[in-house]
């Protein structure tokens, strides 16, 4: 019986641009990260009774919701549909300013426009700056807080009113442990067009750190399909089948000719079969007749009967081999 396994919820996300395939955000530890699958249904009734004779389903849709731990720009440039800029911009400051005896103070930097001092009476004084000095007599030889705007290099995202998010591959991956506590596999959910629906909520909070959240729905892709669910065998987590098969039992071969054996490794249960599963070993009992290659292509040898064992693990099969 295999070990029973547990999935840890808090997952890594990967979210690229599929136009210019760049990595967009690198999510290190996200909170509260769901998946839920929903989709309508149809009963009809019909006959006597007005029983159930069919169901049919349609519009089924994946919802992936994620929140963050960590905060980015690009979460916010992704849910406005816009990009971060890096441009000159004016930018809000406030220091502390001492004022001397004459009620002359210096600025920082160069301000833009008027200067707002912070009065010792709770009011606020606007002035006009000559270069970085400002001038208070009120406050000589005091200290105040003073805001102003200068010129700098930023990052600018802008929320434009007729713009709207499109479509990321996202990657999501997390670990699955077994009863033991090791970890036996990788899981890793690929989502190549996550459609972000452009809400956006941002806390911010003073007793915890403010976390970013990104809903979305997936869309099909070239496939029809939505996603895509992997999983990572650890090097001692090898795949358990519960048997082997080769396509054919009998193979006749002429002078010159070959047949190429397919294995197929049953794994039972939901699991679909594998074809030609790794470590899959093939001999041959007379190679005086017929020999075998390490991938299972048989070759005429000589006139006669042999027989080539599949193996691979526990699990065999034979295929016998008659060279006329």
């Amino acid at each position: 019986m295999s070990e029973k396994q547990f999935l840890v919820s808090v997952a890594d996300a990967l979210i690229i641009d599929p136009d210019t395939k760049s990595l967009l955000v690198k999510g290190k530890a996200l909170l509260n990260s769901s998946i839920e699958q929903t989709m309508q249904s149809q009963e009809i009734f019909a006959g006597r009774g007005s029983t159930l004779q069919m169901e049919f389903n349609y519009q089924k849709m994946l919802n992936i919701s994620i929140e963050s731990a960590d905060f980015s720009p690009a979460y916010l440039a992704m849910q406005t549909g816009s990009v971060i800029k890096n441009e000159l911009s004016k930018y809000y400051t406030e220091e502390d300013v001492a004022f001397d005896a004459s009620g002359n103070g210096t600025l920082d930097k160069t301000p833009i426009g008027d200067v707002y001092v912070e009065m010792l009476n709770g009011g606020n004084l606007t002035v006009a700056a000559t270069g970085t000095t400002v001038n208070v007599p009120s406050l000589s030889d005091k200290v105040a807080k003073v805001v102003y705007q200068y010129n700098t290099t930023v990052d600018v995202i802008n929320i434009p009113a007729n713009s709207f998010p499109k479509a990321y591959e996202l990657v999501l991956s997390s670990d699955i442990y077994g009863s033991g506590g090791n970890k036996t596999h990788e899981m890793q959910i690929q989502v190549p067009r996550y459609k972000l629906d452009g809400a956006l909520t941002l806390g911010l909070t003073h007793d915890a750190s403010s976390t970013f959240t990104l809903n979305g729905k997936t869309l099909a892709d070239r496939d029809n399909n939505y996603a895509y669910v992997k999983f990572l065998p650890l090097a001692q987590t090898q795949v358990d089948y519960i048997g082997i098969s080769t396509t054919t039992a009998d193979v006749q071969l002429n002078t010159g000719e070959s047949e190429q054996l397919t294995v197929v490794g049953i794994r039972g249960g939901n699991y679909a079969n594998v074809l030609n599963p790794a470590g899959t070993t093939f001999t041959s009992d007379k190679p005086a007749v017929a020999t075998v290659s390490n991938t299972g292509l048989i070759s005429f040898v000589g006139i006669g009967n042999a027989v080539v064992t599949v193996e691979n693990g526990l699990h065999e099969d034979k295929v016998l081999v008659t060279c006329v």
